[in-house]
C-alpha cells in the first residue's frame, strides 16, 4: 500500500483571530519536479518586524514578495485558484485579514496536492 501524511499550517483548532503580527508571512507549497517532486514550502515576510503596528502595509511588503517570486521565469508554484486571488488582492492594494491570508494559504496547498495526486 502506498500513502502518505499531510500536515496543513494550523494548530489544533482554526481561528481567524490571531496576537500582535510584528512579522507577515505568507506560505505556498510547491512540488519541485526537478528534485523527485519533493514538496517545499515558501515563507514570504514582511520586511519590517519591529513593531506589532501596521499589519496591512506588512502584508503588502510579503505580498509583494510572492508576486515577485511568482512572477519569475520557471516557476514551481501551481497558479492555483488561491493564488488567482492573491494576485487580486495585489492588484487592488487591499487586506482581507490576516486569517484570510491562512485561509487562501490552506486553499493553495490542498489545490497543490489535488493538482499533483490527479496528475
Amino acid at each position: 500500500m502506498d500513502g502518505f501524511g499531510d500536515f496543513l499550517i494550523v494548530g489544533e483548532e482554526y481561528t481567524e483571530m490571531g496576537g500582535p503580527a510584528y512579522t507577515v508571512a505568507i506560505h505556498l507549497t510547491f512540488i519541485d519536479p526537478d528534485k523527485d517532486e519533493a514538496m517545499y514550502i515558501y515563507h514570504f515576510k514582511s520586511e519590517r518586524k519591529d513593531t506589532p503596528g501596521d499589519v496591512p502595509a506588512k502584508f503588502m511588503e510579503a505580498l509583494g514578495a510572492m508576486i515577485k517570486k511568482l512572477d519569475e521565469h520557471g516557476s514551481k508554484v501551481l497558479e492555483s485558484k488561491a493564488v488567482q486571488e492573491f494576485r487580486a488582492l495585489y492588484a487592488k492594494k487591499h487586506f482581507p485579514g490576516l486569517g484570510y491570508v491562512k485561509k487562501l494559504s490552506m486553499q493553495h496547498h490542498i489545490e497543490t496536492l489535488a493538482d499533483y495526486l490527479a496528475r
